[in-house]
């Protein structure tokens, strides 16, 4: 995954009522916070520069450690069918495809949903590196504007796409 760089991102999450919850991040950070009577929970980490590998653990009565994580810019790619057309179906598509190895560029797609109220969470894809087999089902349009991102900028990307034709963008 990729978290976005030199901010104070949130974490969250559900733990038993009135459980301890820490998170530590590997660039030096690191908070903890008690969860909710209803068992939800929520804090705040300063992000470090871009770069990377990181690892943030998050501890309580369970453990998670997740790994490889990159600090840089992350972008949602929402809209309806325009960015809903994937790199697949773009001109040139299996010279793109083929040539479509950045590690340092993270695709995340948001399973399709609607919904008349915010959402706590949401079905999708899990991030992955953008390669030759990652690519090829993500939006064209949010992939090549990750992609002049990444060159131009040289820092980590993170695209996250929630695209669904035909719908209101709320």
């Amino acid at each position: 995954m990729v978290v976005q760089c030199q901010t104070t991102a949130t974490f969250w999450g559900w733990a038993d009522p009135d459980e301890r919850i820490s998170v530590t991040a590997s660039w030096g950070e690191r908070a903890a916070t008690r969860a909710t009577a209803d068992g939800e929970w929520k804090l705040r980490l300063k992000t470090p520069k871009a770069g990377g590998p990181f690892t943030i653990a998050i501890g309580g009565s369970n453990a998670l450690e997740l790994r490889n994580v990159l600090a840089g810019e992350v972008w949602l790619c929402s809209g309806q069918s325009n960015m809903e057309m994937t790199v697949s179906g773009a001109a040139n598509a299996r010279d793109e495809i083929a040539a479509a190895a950045y590690p340092q560029i993270r695709l995340l797609s948001v399973k399709l949903a609607t919904a008349t109220e915010p959402q706590k969470e949401c079905q999708g894809t899990r991030w992955a590196p953008c390669s030759p087999s990652s690519v090829g089902s993500f939006t064209a349009v949010g992939y090549f504007f990750g992609r002049k991102l990444y060159q131009d900028l040289k820092v980590p990307i993170g695209l996250i796409n929630s695209s669904y034709g035909g719908t209101c963008i709320e």
